[in-house]
């Protein structure tokens, strides 16, 4: 016998049918279709209730079986349909095409019929599907009366035949003939059961269970005193009455579809009875509440199917705890279809809780306001309130940590925003239990604690469809606003007075200010002033007050600071200033202090043989070192400054000595440094205090600054850079733009004091400045311009 699940069987074997088709058969056919289609079912999909799977893999198995066979449908060209007769049974493999087509239409039928619940035109497609499977099972019973079938493969054609018709008409509600068809079937498969051996046995029976529930639901509609004899039997054992007990029977039914369910994208198998009931009371609990006439029966709904949802976890627990003991533990990246569905059972019972204390909320907060108007004498505290809202926080938290749902952040940030919401009004009811307990400070300190929480939550919203229906909830944090800020202002004037009845306390106060209003706007204080003809809002003209004037700051950094070497780039910029200043300056000096060398000169020419020796004594190693020294050695700093120049400077002086031992340390300019906004590292000050050849007291700055002052002419090296940079490449330089660049950067110099520095240059007719007679002006020293002019 060839199973249905076997792919290598077939491949075999297609050489042996190949040569048989052309001699007939020369055996009887032995198929056992119920064992056939109960393996494929629990091998491909229906061991999880995967009815899409199941389908998917019925329709590969008839491409591979006709394939085999080579009994294809049309070609190509087109489709050609070709059905199994007795003429062409040349192999016990044909049977299996009608099989595997009913099969494949009653996969698809049942897939409908679990997506029915959400989409009713679903129904109509469902039953299309169950009568085109039962024109195949009326099809398989017919080649199957074939002589070369054995009694059992017809038996069991028969009984497959009946049980598909049988569903169908279950399907259309027709009791009658469902339940004919039904009982031909069960009839069948016992007749089967008591023919065969122990092992053989057990599909069968489990197969004439399976239909007992649907015979007896026909049975319970026709109308049919057995199964009222049924129904009685179940209402003497279970102690219910007679309508209970229908609609037992009901969900009984309705439970044997229930194979499946789908939460969150994940759908899951369901196998135990006590879930598949709980969740069918769980799919009718709005129609229950949708009946409730007030809040009491409302309650008594809730509470029946929280019972139901606790055993049905009990169960799923104790299963689950079974099923540890024999199975070795795998880790896995998702949780267990089974542990899904625990998550999900604990959630539908976390969530229905907190729909029952909502609705007792709602009890609570009525009989409350009853009894703080005194409508009602009831007593209504407000500790109530703190314990329903107390157990809502803690079953929210318990939604946060469910097995699967850690990486769901929309998930996770709905029960964070609805924890925060029941936070807020717990902390309330809190605050209004201790202000009942005079505890006035505890109570303040709770009502600021909900207004942090109405603050984190108000104007958000629930996005989750799982809790779309607790917006309500956030809405009502407007109204509680309003009462924890009245509610704030008496806690805190009870504080401050020490009383309960704060009106009476307040009567006899009074507070008056002669502050004008603009300088009291933080304080209340009634001022009937504010509403007369001249109210005190403010002074008017305002009162004169000193203005600190701004200190005077030295900029004593700037000589200490290095800057990159620019001398590879010179070349490439055409209009840098560098050495701009020191030009003029030393120009300017140079002019100077040839003119009073020259007047000595005139009056005793004698003289001046003896001079030329000396002046060019002068030079030794770098010119600009020379130069400085010159202008250093025996001049007077204090004559180099006019008498504001050197009272402005001590000012300085003594704004920088901060601990006024009149000597500048490390210490003051640091805190200088402070005060003008820049951090000073200790490398930085330490090079500055060594720029001075000692202690740094206010004669030794002010020689500093006559330093920057007199000896500001730049280096040789500078001045020669400088002015290549304007070099056109033909050793001169455009006039024009030279007397831009002068006038421009650095210190500006004026119109006139351009002319006076080109009259000292070599130009051409064309404007242009000799570029190394400039240079060679600027950087010898007064003795060798003094032979430049005497040669």
């Amino acid at each position: 016998m060839t199973e249905i699940t076997s792919n290598d069987s077939e491949t075999s074997t297609t050489t042996q049918q190949q040569s048989d088709s052309t001699k007939g058969p020369e055996s009887i056919y032995t198929v056992t279709l119920l064992k056939l289609i109960k393996e494929a079912q629990q091998q491909h999909g229906l061991r999880h209730g995967d009815y899409q799977r199941y389908r998917t893999y019925c329709s590969s198995r008839l491409h591979r079986l006709r394939k085999v066979l080579h009994f294809p449908q049309g070609d190509r060209k087109g489709f050609k349909k070709r059905e199994v007769t007795l003429d062409n049974l040349k192999d016990e493999k044909f049977i299996y095409l009608p099989l595997i087509q009913a099969e494949r239409a009653w996969a698809y039928a049942m897939q409908l019929k679990q997506e029915s619940n959400t989409e009713p035109r679903k129904k109509f497609h469902l039953v299309a599907r169950l009568r085109k499977a039962v024109s195949h099972t009326i099809h398989l019973e017919y080649i199957c009366q074939s002589p070369l079938c054995d009694a059992r493969t017809k038996l069991e054609a028969q009984a497959y035949s009946a049980w598909m018709q049988g569903t169908l008409f279950f399907e259309l509600q027709e009791w009658k003939q469902a339940s004919e068809k039904l009982v031909l079937s069960q009839t069948i498969y016992e007749k089967l059961a008591s023919a065969l051996n122990e092992d053989e046995q057990i599909l069968y029976k489990q197969r004439v269970e399976e239909l007992n529930p649907n015979l007896r639901y026909c049975a319970y509609n026709i109308g049919d005193s057995s199964a009222q004899q049924d129904l009685l039997n179940m209402r003497s054992k279970g102690g219910k009455s007679e309508l209970d007990a229908l609609i037992a029977q009901t969900r009984e039914k309705q439970a044997a579809s229930l194979l499946e369910v789908t939460w969150r994208g994940r759908t899951v198998p369901v196998r135990l009875e006590k879930i598949r009931v709980f969740l069918l009371a769980y799919q009718g609990l709005d129609a229950s509440l949708g009946k409730a006439n007030d809040c009491d029966a409302k309650l008594s709904a809730y509470e029946t199917i929280l019972l139901d949802c606790k055993e049905a976890i009990q169960s799923l627990k104790e299963d689950l705890a079974a099923v540890a003991k024999t199975k070795i533990d795998v880790q896995t990246s998702q949780v267990g279809s089974q542990q899904y569905l625990l998550s999900y059972l604990t959630f539908l019972r976390a969530t229905l809780t907190i729909d029952r204390n909502l609705v007792m909320v709602d009890v609570f907060q009525k009989n409350f306001a009853a009894y703080q108007s005194g409508e009602s004498k009831k007593v209504a505290k407000p500790q109530e309130g703190v314990k329903l809202y107390e157990a809502m926080v803690q079953l929210s938290g318990e939604l946060q940590q469910l097995q699967g749902m850690e990486n769901d952040k929309k998930f996770q940030n709905d029960l964070e925003l609805l924890t925060k919401v029941f936070k807020a009004f717990r902390c309330y009811y809190m605050a209004l239990t201790c202000q009942g307990n005079r505890q006035w400070a505890e109570a303040l300190a709770l009502y600021q604690r909900a207004e942090t929480y109405i603050n984190q939550s108000e104007g958000k919203k629930l996005g989750d469809s799982e809790f779309t229906k607790y917006s309500r909830v956030g809405q009502d944090l407007a109204h509680l606003r309003s009462l924890v800020n009245s509610g704030k202002c008496a806690a805190h004037a009870q504080n401050i007075l020490g009383v309960e009845d704060i009106n009476a306390a307040m009567s006899g106060l009074s507070v008056r200010s002669k502050k004008s209003l603009c300088f009291r706007l933080d304080e209340f204080v009634e001022d009937v002033s504010l509403t007369s003809a001249t109210p005190n809002v403010i002074k008017l003209p305002p009162s004169m007050a000193p203005v600190p004037c701004k200190p005077l700051f030295f900029d004593l950094a700037l000589n200490h600071i290095s800057f990159p070497s620019l001398a590879e780039n010179m070349e490439n910029k055409k209009s840098t200033g560098a050495g701009i200043t020191g030009f003029v300056k030393e120009k300017k000096k140079k002019k100077k202090k040839k003119e009073e060398e020259s007047a000595p000169a005139e009056a005793a020419p004698a003289a001046a043989p003896a001079a030329a020796p000396a002046a060019s004594s002068t030079k030794s190693g770098s010119t600009g070192g020379s130069k400085k020294q010159a202008a250093r050695s025996g001049s007077n700093v204090f004559s180099m400054f006019s008498q504001k120049q050197v009272a402005e400077f001590k000012e300085g002086f003594q704004l920088m000595d901060r601990d006024k031992d009149g000597i500048l340390g490390k210490n003051d300019l640091r805190a200088t440094y402070d005060e003008l906004g820049r951090i000073a590292s200790e490398k930085e000050l330490d090079e500055m205090l060594k720029d001075a050849p000692g202690p740094i007291n206010f004669t030794a700055l002010l020689m500093m600054f006559a330093e920057r002052q007199s000896g500001g002419a730049d280096e040789d090296e500078v001045v020669i850079a400088a002015f290549k940079s304007f070099d056109d490449g033909t050793g001169h330089i455009d006039g024009e733009n030279l007397r831009h660049a002068l006038m421009t950067w650095g210190e500006k110099f004026t119109s006139k004091e351009v002319d006076d520095a080109f009259a000292e240059m070599t130009i051409d007719n064309n404007n242009r400045i000799d570029c190394n007679a400039l240079i060679q002006m600027l950087t010898s020293s007064p003795a060798e311009e003094t032979e430049g002019e005497a040669a």
